[in-house]
């Protein structure tokens, strides 16, 4: 797979790494989409924001954005409704319109050249599984069109469309965002990988900040107590595959299941594929699964290169927003939107600034880390199962290098050139340098 990203090709805008002691009123742990956000909305605020970074902006979960805004994606609301009921389904759909709404409002600025784009949303599968998601959204008071066989190369084929979502680019976006917090007094800090935290300070290697409020917004939550989000969260590989020809592809399009999503580009268009989950064996490459899986829909397939990343999904497919945990109100987390990462790093800004400034806001309850949802117990103890497997599943691996996040033994990734933990999704290059996940310290990699 490539190893540069597929939205930061050209970029050339740094920022320096954080060195000594400073203050201020909130720290952002996290330079992607829902970072940017949440200090940008502290900052209209009238706080003093600083934002740190392990790598460079947007090369983690933002990263692998295909940049596409609908309230359609993610998790199913079908199974929404079976976990939080009809009202708790219908407050995440409110949720994503109040977000896209949001968005909109920001793509009308001075100076807002992300690459706005409105767009239809197309969503195929099989007729009963869509029937029962456009009653679902119905339920929710959003109405989708039903439509059947809309092209020639789609025969048999049953569709949900929904018109007036949206498309623009991550990497413009995630700049517009930087810019607007900057000229609001954000300071911004890359190559700032924090490695301690306490309860109103965030340490780095070179330096340390303290402030009353501390976000954790790495995509997967490195404070492993409280709230025990490991437990709970679970890390996919995904890739962007770029497409040279898609001709009378004029309205967005995926798979009711997520296995796809396409998007139109001015020339061609861009392809998201979910695969497996980080540490797993693949039995094939992301560019045979891309053709496998788009070959009934469009005429020509990729070839490569392939752009990958992670995304990072809940154990019962809602994010998680709000206090790290229930005797923490200062320390947030904002992690696992379940492929509805623009929306949901909205949402996230927009919860979370208002508990800091002592407001109401909607959602607030219903996406806490501290949820009471039976399913949700239910999903976390199979992702606690499963963890332990591959753990007791690593120790005959006895050469193989441990994870220095929680101990498991790691497993080499040949197509990436990458140790990965199986139980938590933390990478490392091939000197142990960290590359991702929850993981803060590199690993000890000891050479045959």
């Amino acid at each position: 797979m490539a190893e540069e990203m597929y939205w930061q090709q050209g970029d050339t805008r740094a920022y320096p790494a954080l060195r000594g002691r400073r203050t201020a009123d909130a720290v952002i742990i996290g330079g992607g989409l829902t970072g940017l956000t949440v200090a940008l909305w502290l900052c209209r605020a009238g706080l003093r924001v600083i934002l740190l970074e392990a790598r460079t902006l947007g090369s983690g979960s933002s990263a692998c954005c295909l940049g596409r805004v609908s309230l359609l994606g993610g998790t199913s609301l079908v199974r929404l409704e079976k976990r939080f009921g009809q009202e708790g389904a219908s407050a995440c759909v409110s949720a994503r319109q109040n977000a896209l709404y949001a968005l909109r409002e920001m793509s009308r600025e001075d100076g807002a050249s992300f690459g706005w784009h409105t767009l239809d949303d197309r969503v195929l599968g099989s007729g009963k599984a869509l029937f029962q998601e456009a009653e679902a959204f119905r339920r929710a008071g959003v109405a989708l069109e039903t439509e059947k066989a809309f092209s020639s190369r789609f025969t048999g084929e049953d569709s949900l469309m929904l018109r007036d979502m949206a498309a623009l680019h991550p990497l413009r976006y995630l700049h517009f965002l930087a810019r607007q917090g900057e000229t609001r007094g954000l300071k911004i800090f890359e190559h700032s990988r924090v490695v301690a935290l306490e309860t109103n300070l965030a340490s780095t290697e070179r330096g340390s900040v303290q402030a009353p409020y501390i976000v954790v917004a790495t995509g997967y939550p490195i404070v492993n107590t409280p709230g025990w989000y490991f437990l709970r969260t679970v890390q996919r590989k995904g890739c962007l595959i770029p497409l040279n020809d898609a001709s009378g592809l004029e309205s967005m399009l995926s798979a009711l299941d997520g296995r796809f999503a396409i998007r139109p580009l001015q020339r061609g268009a861009l392809a998201q594929l979910s695969l497996s989950r980080v540490g797993e064996k693949s039995d094939c490459s992301a560019v045979e699964l891309c053709r496998e899986r788009l070959s009934p829909y469009l005429e020509s397939l990729p070839s490569g290169p392939c752009y990958d990343g992670t995304e990072v999904y809940s154990a019962d497919g809602l994010p998680y927003i709000g206090p790290y945990g229930r005797r923490t109100p200062n320390l947030f987390v904002a992690a696992a939107y379940s492929g509805q990462g623009i929306l949901g790093s909205v949402t996230s800004a927009q919860i979370i600034s208002a508990r800091i400034l002592g407001l109401r806001c909607e959602g607030d309850l219903l996406f806490s880390g501290q949820r009471k949802a039976a399913a949700s117990h239910v999903e976390a103890l199979k992702t606690c199962c499963s963890i332990g497997t591959r753990y007791l599943g690593g120790l005959f691996r006895t050469r193989a290098p441990r994870c220095p996040h929680l101990g498991c033994r790691m497993r080499f990734n040949p197509s990436s050139r990458l140790w990965e933990c199986p139980c938590h999704g933390s990478q490392f290059d091939g000197i142990g340098h960290w590359r991702n996940g929850p993981a803060v310290h590199d690993a000890t990699i000891r050479r045959r």
